[in-house]
């Protein structure tokens, strides 16, 4: 590494406070792997050899948090923002494949290091020693590779969401897995099942929300079917439209020959959160259904909504199920204003009222009436409506 990492004022200041009282502190993790990239990081995570008690007495004249004291983790309040600063530790042994049934703390930044997940998190900096690199993070990092420090195997029986944090660095870096790590995925994938589906949920959102997670989905899916079963012959969409579909239509196209059932029974197993839900449940219910006239088009976004729709639109498209010119339709029925909605109509429920119209009928005749204006038949004005309604009550 020779460029120098230009870190911000605030946190250059807690690691000079720390090495100016006889301690080591670095930038650790994300933020140095994402300035080798040339990203701009995050935020900015600090280890230290100074244990928590150390760490609060260094900055007695500021605030501090005890964030994480049990694993070494004090937050430094500086102009109202909190800046985590960590122990170096050892993590003990797992039992739960999540987390370490101990921690003790060590002096040694080496030790430190080796129990991070993979090589590319797991590299150190500060302005004084510069980068510190033992696992060849930025070697892989040039290469373009995700591999696990030390023994993947391990890493993924000590902590199992690690493995679905390789295929999530590997999809947002576009970035290959390496092959130990890669056999040890699908050795050790089935230790997925002692995680809580909200940490996959989420982990899943960003895997799917990748450069590479079309590449991803395609080599490790006998992963992913371990936790979203229904997905066991996932059917790909074309590569370039789903590259360029957001992670809303990346998912529900990935249940494109599947039906709403499965797909409410899949987010139901990921506890993923209803909004998600719904809107998966009304693509996928639309999904054959023809818009290729505007009062087709109406009706949908009658049933549906111009948000929906108009996704919906999308979704057909990237699984090439469009007929005609959707897209068109859709815009021109928009920008022209007419009614799809009872709320659109110039017609109420109190004029009903008013011609003796009541209840049940009420609902039914509105209803006849907007299908009337959508199909062109009538037009969106009070008193071709209620001319309209006259007819009816006299048929």
């Amino acid at each position: 590494m020779s460029a120098k990492m230009n870190l911000p004022k605030d946190v250059n200041y807690i690691i000079s406070k720390l090495l100016s009282a006889g301690y080591e502190a670095f930038v650790v993790g994300g933020a140095v792997r994402d300035f080798l990239l040339g990203d701009a990081p995050g935020d900015y995570d600090i280890t230290t050899s100074a244990v928590p008690g150390e760490v609060k007495a260094v900055f007695n004249s500021e605030k501090t948090v005890d964030t994480g004291i049990k694993h070494g983790t004090v937050s430094v309040i500086l102009k109202h923002k909190a800046y985590e600063v960590t122990t170096y530790r050892i993590d003990g042994e797992y039992l739960d494949a999540r987390h370490p049934e101990s921690v003790s703390f060590t002096r040694n930044i080496n030790e430190d290091l080796a129990r991070r997940d993979f090589t590319v998190n797991a590299m150190a900096y500060n302005e004084t020693r510069g980068l510190v690199d033992l696992f060849g993070g930025q070697e892989d990092l040039e290469r373009g590779v995700i591999r696990a420090v030390g023994l993947a195997e391990k890493r993924f029986e000590e902590d199992a969401l690690r493995i679905l944090r390789a295929l999530r660095f590997a999809s947002r870096l576009d970035f290959k897995i390496e092959e130990s790590t890669s056999k040890a995925i699908f050795e050790k994938a089935e230790l997925l099942e002692k995680v809580a589906r909200e940490r996959i949920y989420t982990e899943w959102i960003k895997l799917l929300s990748g450069k590479g997670a079309y590449r991803i989905i395609n080599e490790y899916r006998d992963v992913i079917s371990l936790f979203i079963p229904e997905l066991s012959k996932i059917s790909l969409p074309e590569e370039e439209s789903f590259k360029k579909a957001d992670f809303d239509l990346r998912f529900i196209s990935l249940f494109k020959d599947l039906s709403a059932a499965k797909w409410l029974t899949a987010l139901d197993g990921l506890r993923a959160d209803n909004k998600m839900k719904l809107l998966g449940k009304a693509l996928l219910e639309n999904l054959e259904k023809e818009l290729t006239t505007e009062y087709e088009m109406k009706l949908m976004l009658s049933k549906i909504g111009e948000e929906y729709t108009e996704k919906l639109i999308k979704l057909k498209a990237l699984c090439q199920r469009a007929q005609g010119s959707e897209e068109a339709i859709f815009k021109k029925v928009i920008e022209s204003g007419e009614a799809y909605r009872l709320s659109d109509m110039k017609l109420s429920g109190k004029d009903l009222s008013e011609m003796g119209i009541f209840g049940r009928e009420t609902g039914e005749i509105l209803a006849k009436a907007l299908d009337s204006v959508m199909r062109g038949e009538v037009k969106n004005e009070r008193n071709a409506l209620l001319a309209f309604v006259k007819l009816l009550k006299n048929e």
